[in-house]
């Protein structure tokens, strides 16, 4: 038989063991239990054309006055001013910037790109109030966002010393 001879049960075990390493070479590149990183940070959703959209429709409300829950040009508060923005891209968040700021990878400022929120507590409250989306990195201290403070949407750069007094997070919802 075609086992007998012993070059046949090397050939055999040969072909066997590739298989078997190819099967698992194969099992490790689609799963690997040490990878923790969020996978709402890979989706596909978040791309550049969605990020243009987030900014284009975020700057097309400067100017909009302040309105406590707004969500139209008429007044906005900051997170609606999120929510609408994301919304026109088809992308949804939670209403409420403290909510907003569970979401997503949390970033350290230097891996800032455009469309990732910053938050901030800006009352004597002790959680996040206010949210803002980075829409212009000019260097690695002129990072500009735009948010609804008091007097309307408007853009700041984070390194004002309100803002980096008040900052408490970035993240990158998608």
């Amino acid at each position: 038989m075609f086992l007998r001879t012993s070059r046949a049960r090397l050939d055999l075990l040969y072909c066997l063991l590739i298989f078997l390493g190819g099967c698992f070479i194969f099992r490790k590149e689609s799963y690997n239990p040490n990878k923790t990183e969020d996978k709402r940070t890979e989706s596909k959703t978040f791309t550049s054309a969605k990020v243009d959209k987030i900014i284009k429709t975020a700057k097309s409300y400067q100017g909009t006055p302040y309105k406590y829950g707004g969500t139209s040009s008429s007044g906005m508060d900051c997170s609606g001013l999120v929510t609408v923005a994301f919304n026109a891209a088809d992308l949804k968040l939670p209403r409420v910037s403290a909510d907003m700021a569970t979401v997503g990878k949390v970033l350290k400022i230097k891996e800032l790109r455009l469309g990732d929120l910053v938050f901030f507590k800006t009352s004597s409250e002790d959680r996040i109030n206010h949210v803002g989306i980075v829409s212009a990195i000019k260097s690695e201290t002129d990072i500009v966002f735009i948010h609804t403070s008091d007097s309307g949407v408007r853009e700041n750069n984070l390194f004002e010393k309100y803002y980096q007094r008040t900052f408490v997070k970035a993240t990158r919802p998608f």
